[in-house]
């Protein structure tokens, strides 16, 4: 997988023509000024017209929910505010709620039973005054008849009714029951009868007459004989009966008269639902929309928002021209934002406008910024959240890490004016962003682990604390809410910051930008092309720290990126890991390798470990500014010993142009510094008595030599840059060579 996102990230480089910065100083053709002609046009359609797509034809002075008007606002002409669809679904939704069930209400069953306990009682009477009774009493026969002809009732309830004298007390307690009990609303068939719904009422109709009742007042048939018991034990508690006589009779004449009438309910569902108006609300003409003063509402932004699309409409009435013509504006207002950011850059960054992967890394972290408070906008706008959850302090800290605090801070402008003008001039966004964002940016300066984004994250929060008391102590609001923006605002800085630390590599890997973390990771000694350097060939290894302590120090007088200058420096050797037996600080032994070749394959050798240190460096994915050290460190200068050598055996002096290293020459003063660096440690290793005098002229021979050969022409190191490098250099080599007390010898008897 790692090897993978190498290659497509190698890739993407070869596809943006992705360079070290100094070889990108003196790449300007045609090809590259129209791709920053059409960069910053795409940005400014892209930025002027997506960003944010609803608010797009909305008038600047047009206020917002939760806003403050500042003038009265009128209705020009009738607006009329349509339902949304959220709207009428859910006015919908509580239209059929309130419609209940229709339930029909059959009496002819009420009847029924009624008459069916009447017929069993006139029976039994009849039955018993027979003439036969008396002799058949006891037999089955009477049994038998009134079971069929009344199936559902027990024949432990027939034989008991056969006994009793007081059937028609029975009959007037039961009919009681049922008409004030059981058949009051009444009897469902079963408890899925009736459909579920939230609405707890249903209408019950009996004939032309409607009542509206609970659910719960209608009885499954089970339920129905539950009170049909619970009724007779009360009867009992007042007037002693057989309670098990009484329900096994009556349960029997108990049946459902309740039926559901789905398609009565059906059409007043229809009817209901065809009365929901689609309009919500009519303002007349010159109607007072909001008062200046007033906090807008969801209503009176609802009137505004119809107000100015039919203002949208009437524009379009008169030709595309009048339609396009916010969308121009708003273009043209990014365009000149964005140009002024060329300018700058132009003028006074001149490195990163000329270099195109540059641009367009510092453009995607001005769209990351803006995706992120457009989002944050979209959230704020449907959940109610604050401004200060907006994430402005990404840009100021990715870009001052990625360039410079200068442009970290111009940059932060640049994005305050655009996100005041794409959110309708709101001054309060515009000074939480240059405010908050510069603090943010002079807190990111000089960032060289990542632990230091915890104090990025805390004086960045601080300072966002503190803006946000005294704005909304200046609007009067109230303690509770400011605490509750403090929060916000603290939320936003943290997730920012972390953020930023997750985008950062991305940025360096891509586009070729070096920040001071990579270079204090690159200058751990555990690195693996460092560890090969120090075992492989431990004599370059030490000349290269030296090298590199010399270069810190020299670039650290001049003002130049100590940090770079050292860290270039430990790899501008790793070229000899490959072959370290042929060079000299690596031979241990007194023959040289070099004594058995020809000077011409001898210098072909020695300038090899400059293509191999480079190719080295790449695949083990070293930054560019730390590979030019590598093949800038020697420029084109002459091999002298073997071109001397070359002389001796009759090789034409014009020919010195094959013992010359394959250049280029130095274009930074970090690899100039870095080219005196390692000649001076060279030679120094020569002296047989390093005292200051000699150190100081022997650096001052080798400036003049690199000089005046040329070699530091194409890189800006001036003469008062020279003198601070030969003053730095004579300081660190001093401290190299200096001098030990000689301790005494003990005679050889101490010794024994």
């Amino acid at each position: 997988m790692f090897s993978f996102l190498l290659r497509l990230k190698r890739k993407i480089r070869k596809l943006l023509k992705v360079r070290s910065e100094t070889r990108e100083l003196s790449h300007s053709s045609f090809q590259s000024r129209t791709f920053k002609v059409l960069l910053i046009i795409l940005a400014s359609i892209l930025v002027g017209v997506f960003y944010p797509g609803e608010a797009l034809y909305d008038p600047f002075d047009m206020p917002r929910m939760g806003e403050i008007a500042l003038e009265d606002v009128l209705a020009p002409f009738q607006i009329t505010i349509f339902k949304t669809e959220r709207e009428i679904s859910d006015e919908t939704d509580r239209t059929e709620l309130q419609i209940p069930f229709v339930i029909d209400y059959d009496t002819t069953i009420v009847n029924n039973a009624y008459r069916g306990l009447r017929r069993l009682l006139n029976q039994i009477d009849s039955l018993r005054a027979s003439d036969n009774w008396e002799m058949l009493q006891h037999d089955s026969l009477y049994v038998e008849i009134v079971s069929q002809r009344f199936p559902l009732l027990s024949k432990t309830a027939i034989v008991q009714s056969f006994a009793r004298d007081d059937l028609d007390t029975v009959y007037f307690h039961l009919e009681q029951i049922y008409r004030r009990n059981i058949y009051l609303v009444g009897v469902l068939p079963d408890q899925y009868s009736l459909p579920g719904s939230l609405n707890k009422n249903v209408v019950v109709r009996r004939g032309e007459a409607q009542s509206l009742y609970g659910r719960d007042k209608l009885y499954p048939i089970a339920i129905a004989n539950a009170r049909l018991l619970t009724a007779l034990n009360k009867l009992n508690a007042t007037t002693p009966i057989d309670v098990e006589y009484y329900y096994l009779v009556g349960r029997s004449f108990i049946h459902p008269n309740l039926r559901v009438n789905m398609a009565e309910y059906n059409s007043r569902v229809e009817e209901a639902l065809a009365s929901i108006s689609k309009v919500k609300e009519v303002v007349e003409p010159n109607d007072i929309v909001i008062r200046s003063g007033q906090k807008v509402s969801e209503r009176q932004q609802q009137i505004l928002q119809e107000m100015v699309k039919t203002q949208r409409s009437q524009a379009a009435n008169q030709g595309w021209v009048a339609t396009l013509l916010p969308v121009f504006a708003r273009m043209l207002l990014v365009f000149a934002t964005f140009l002024m950011l060329y300018l700058f850059l132009y003028f006074f960054r001149k490195e990163i406008y000329k270099s195109n992967p540059k641009l367009l890394a510092l453009i995607l972290v001005f769209a990351l910024q803006l995706i992120l408070v457009y989002l944050a906008s979209l959230g704020g706008g449907s959940l109610e959240l604050s401004v200060y959850l907006y994430p402005v302090v990404l840009l100021p800290i990715v870009v001052t890490i990625l360039f410079d605090a200068e442009v970290g801070i111009l940059s932060t402008v640049v994005m305050a004016l655009l996100l005041g003008i794409m959110h309708r001039f709101n001054f309060t966004i515009v000074l939480m962003t240059v405010v908050v964002g510069t603090v943010a940016c002079f807190a990111s300066t000089r960032v060289r682990r990542r632990t230091h984004f915890f104090r990025i994250t805390w004086i960045t929060s601080l300072a966002f604390v503190i803006f946000i008391l005294l704005v909304e102590t200046m609007k009067l609001t109230p303690n509770a809410d400011i605490l509750s923006e403090m929060g916000y605002g603290l939320a936003a800085v943290i997730v920012t910051s972390f953020l930023a630390i997750g985008i950062l590599p991305v940025f360096e890997s891509i586009f070729g930008i070096t920040t001071d973390i990579t270079l204090l990771e690159l200058s751990d000694p555990n690195q693996p092309l460092l560890k090969r350097l120090a075992v492989e060939a431990p004599g370059t290894y030490h000349h290269s720290i030296v090298v590199g302590n010399l270069a810190e120090a020299a670039a650290k007088e001049i003002g130049g990126n100590s940090l770079l200058a050292r860290v270039g420096a430990y790899y501008h050797d790793i070229g000899k890991i490959e072959i370290p037996e042929y060079f000299v600080e690596n031979q241990l032994s007194v023959k040289s390798k070099h004594e058995d070749l020809t000077p011409s394959m001898s210098s072909l050798i020695l300038s090899s470990h400059v293509k191999i240190g480079r190719n080295l460096g790449e695949e083990a994915n070293i930054p560019d500014d730390v590979l030019d050290f590598i093949e800038e460190h020697h420029g084109t200068m002459v091999q002298s010993y073997f071109y001397a050598k070359a002389i001796e055996a009759g090789v034409d002096q014009e020919e010195a142009n094959k013992f010359r290293y394959p250049g280029p020459r130095p274009q930074t003063r970090e690899t100039g510094i870095a080219m005196l660096a390692d000649a001076v440690e060279a030679a120094s290793r020569t002296l047989d008595d390093p005292k200051p005098a000699r150190l100081e002229n022997l650096i001052q021979r080798i400036i003049n030599d690199r000089f005046q050969s040329g070699e530091l022409s194409e890189c800006p190191l001036t003469l008062r840059d020279l003198a601070g490098i030969k003053k730095a250099f004579t300081q660190v080599l001093i401290g190299t060579f200096h001098h030990r007390v000689a301790y005494p010898k003990k005679d050889k008897g101490d010794e024994e």
